[in-house]
């Protein structure tokens, strides 16, 4: 068997591990609860060891308690922040959106990992537009921001090369939908897979515009409607999954408001809260350079644009205890001691988690990219991409499958290979299909 090193796991090590398990005769619970706490690396490396092993970590309860692990920042799971790099493209028809993952040298380099997933539509007058509405792990949600009545969105394993269409249809009891915001959790109590989605709306012969939210379980067929709804629209540039529940930055700078809005997929009710490190409205802040994103497993936010006399800062707070809403300041960072002072204040930013800190994508210059090492407090400048609209996207792997929740479209191996799956997502009149070219690109067409 090939060696093969996983965060430090190889396959041989994976498999010794297994047999001094059962040498000291592990309760199977025991060694359940021990491989949950493991990175997605490890676990894959263990299916390899035997045919139990293959058969215990690929069951779906086990994979619902890795992935519970996974997002519960106090367990001390070990799991490094992961790149996937996006494309959207301005001018369809033809390329709609590409997901491919990066590797960063921790320098000025960034090259493109093995995981790819492009899609297209095959039709000449399609001019549907998609953009990500949210990451959980590593499953994407690609919606179409030109379809306000149907709600056409797609769930997206660009490791695993699948794609699931979640359901359509219009909210009960209105004539017209503006627009949706979407977010993805895990039910804590009973280790469900839940998506919430949030429209705005007007009814007939009323007025005024609505907010109505539905929660939709993986595994099922339809969107069922919630009482509880958010006390404001919502954002899907500054969205992050943290601790199972999903949360959105709201800035109504007219009315000198800055909160967090978050939803618990265990209770299923909206709540909000301030933002931590802000006292009150000033002119030193800059509503682009506000982020939420997750650092380290916790729940943080990023002011890129706080200011103490002449000094431009980056501050960082950090939620340490979820259930108490305990924040805490960890960063105060001087942006002049990155030496990136100059090109640094004048951009307008989204930002995200790496390996060793974070970074920041000029919005301005599609391509260019800051990285934040705070270990050292140093910034480095990468370039990467052409000139569609572009994004670097933080994710995490986890063991989630999506043939588990429903017909997916599945990549054929093979070079060059292309097979129609289009009659597994029904309504789609040219249906999907994947390919996956040289054991490494998998494509995808609507």
């Amino acid at each position: 068997m090939a060696k093969r090193q996983c965060c430090g796991l190889s396959s041989s090590s994976a498999k010794l591990m297994v047999m001094d398990l059962y040498r000291e005769h592990i309760p199977l619970d025991i060694v359940i609860n021990i491989f949950s706490r493991l990175p997605a690396e490890s676990v894959c490396c263990i299916r390899c060891v035997c045919k139990a092993m293959l058969d215990t970590v690929d069951n779906c309860s086990f994979v619902t308690l890795h992935t519970r692990s996974l997002v519960n920042a106090t367990n001390g799971v070990t799991h490094v922040p992961q790149l996937m790099f996006c494309t959207l493209s301005c001018n369809p028809p033809g390329h709609l959106a590409a997901l491919h993952s990066l590797k960063y040298d921790g320098g000025n380099t960034l090259t493109k990992g093995k995981h790819a997933v492009s899609v297209f539509t095959s039709k000449d007058y399609d001019l549907s537009r998609y953009t990500v509405d949210f990451v959980f792990c590593n499953l994407f949600c690609l919606r179409n921001i030109r379809d306000n009545k149907c709600g056409h969105c797609f769930l997206v394993n660009p490791l695993m090369g699948e794609v699931l269409r979640l359901p359509t249809g219009n909210v009960h009891g209105t004539n017209f939908r503006f627009r949706d915001w979407y977010g993805m959790g895990i039910d804590s109590s009973t280790g469900t897979y839940k998506i919430v989605r949030v429209s705005k709306f007007c009814k007939e012969n009323v007025a005024g515009e609505f907010l109505v939210a539905q929660v939709f379980e993986l595994g099922t067929s339809s969107w069922r409607e919630i009482p509880s709804v958010p006390p404001c629209q919502l954002n899907t540039t500054r969205c992050v999954s943290a601790y199972g529940d999903m949360h959105w930055l709201f800035i109504k700078v007219s009315e000198k408001i800055c909160q967090i809005v978050s939803f618990d997929f265990k209770k299923e009710e909206f709540y909000s809260a301030p933002h931590p490190g802000f006292q009150g409205w000033n002119h030193s802040h800059l509503v682009a350079n506000l982020h939420l994103i997750t650092l380290r497993g916790s729940l943080a936010t990023v002011d890129s644009s706080s200011s103490t006399g002449v000094t431009m800062n980056i501050e960082i707070w950090v939620l340490k205890d979820y259930d108490k809403k305990e924040w805490t300041r960890d960063y105060t960072i001087n942006i002049e001691m990155t030496g990136l002072h100059p090109n640094f204040r004048s951009i307008d930013i989204i930002c995200g988690e790496w390996e060793h800190g974070i970074f920041f994508k000029n919005m301005r210059r599609c391509s260019t990219f800051f990285f934040l090492d705070l270990n050292c407090v140093s910034m480095k400048i990468a370039t990467f991409g052409g000139e569609d609209i572009c994004r670097i996207y933080s994710y995490t792997k986890s063991l989630i499958s999506l043939k588990d929740y429903g017909n997916i479209l599945e990549a054929e191996t093979g070079s060059g290979s292309l097979k129609s799956f289009g009659q597994l997502i029904e309504g789609e009149a040219e249906g999907f299909s994947l390919s996956k070219e040289h054991m490494l690109l998998r494509r995808s067409f609507i």
